[in-house]
């Protein structure tokens, strides 16, 4: 199941970047912001399907690393990207000490903290004006170029940036979930009592988890900042937080291409419902309603069951057909 869920999953990938460029820029700008959350929702789902933690203060990190970015540039004229590589550091350092503190706790004593973590930087960002631009935001930051494409001007630049940043995100997470390392998440996950009793540091484990996670956010985080140009304070809210757990869960908890299909999944949903209708979060919360009941596995893992299922079910049958008849069989046989 696994290796067809990663051929269908590079095949549809390589569908969709190939695609992307044929649309126009419309279609390049919303492919790649599902992209960059794409980004930000296999990180929490390195927290919550892979380690089995629970956060909901996720947006700090992601938000930090776009104010960074987005504040050396238009502050300091630093460079777009400078400023998204000391973004990155800031996120893995902020969530290395929030980590200290939030893995001490567990379950909803987690959850609890990361959030309110996530607001005290909400609340930082919307008081201390002078650096952040409270609600209004920071405007006039100048993108960065490359190779003579300018990324404000240029979509394309822009796309490929971002194509590249996902990729990348993507090589690391299928390695990390094979690697012994993500056999160890996955044993807190699964029974963290079990693991500490055969000797594992868990708590160094979590920690190194909430550290991974909250850089591949701001990672997220930085290639939003050179796609967006501007940042306001919206991005630190924990309803940002939901709205990752949102694409984790529709898209498939603890699956390698879930999290990118919930992305995809929630935001053409969100824009594809508020131009009809301005109650488009009460049709996805009932659509989220019906994916938790009938699909808990989410659609990616469904699927991927779903498909599994018909290839056992087509390789038993020839199988039950050529098996030679029992002792039992040939003595009802005689016996008629």
């Amino acid at each position: 199941m696994k290796r067809t869920s990663s051929v269908l999953g590079v095949l549809l990938l390589c569908a969709l970047l190939a695609a992307a460029p044929l649309g126009g820029n419309y279609l390049l700008g919303i492919t790649s912001e599902i992209l960059i959350f794409a980004i930000f929702a296999m990180s929490l789902n390195l927290l919550v399907g892979y380690t089995g933690l629970l956060s909901f203060g996720h947006a700090a990190f992601f938000g930090v690393s776009t104010y960074v970015v987005i504040g050396l540039g238009v502050h300091l004229g630093i460079s777009g990207w400078i400023g998204a590589l000391v973004g990155i550091l800031v996120s893995t350092g902020l969530a290395a000490l929030i980590g200290l503190a939030c893995i001490r706790v567990s379950g909803i004593p987690f959850l609890m903290l990361t959030m309110a973590f996530s607001q005290l930087l909400f609340a930082t960002a919307l008081k201390w004006r002078t650096v952040t631009g409270g609600t209004d935001g920071l405007i006039g930051f100048m993108p960065p170029e490359l190779f003579g494409y300018n990324l404000g001007s240029d979509p394309v630049a822009r796309y490929v940036v971002v194509v590249a940043g996902f990729l990348l995100v993507l090589g690391f997470m299928g390695c990390l979930v094979k690697s012994p390392l993500g056999s160890i998440f996955i044993g807190i996950r699964d029974n963290e009592q079990r693991m500490r009793s055969i000797g594992y540091p868990v708590q160094r484990f979590k920690l190194i988890a909430f550290t991974l996670a909250g850089a591949l956010a701001g990672v997220g985080g930085a290639l939003y900042a050179l796609f967006n140009g501007y940042v306001s304070t919206d991005i630190l809210h924990w309803h940002l937080s939901g709205d990752a757990m949102l694409m984790v869960i529709l898209g498939g908890s603890g699956t390698l291409f879930g999290p990118a299909v919930g992305a995809a999944l929630f935001l053409l949903m969100k824009n594809f419902l508020s131009s009809y209708n301005d109650y488009w979060a009460f049709w996805i919360g009932i659509i989220f309603i019906f994916c938790v009941m009938f699909m808990r596995e989410g659609v990616w893992g469904y699927l991927m069951s779903r498909l599994c299922a018909r290839r056992c079910a087509a390789a038993d049958a020839p199988a039950a057909a050529t098996t030679p008849p029992s002792a039992l069989d040939k003595a009802l046989g005689d016996s008629k």
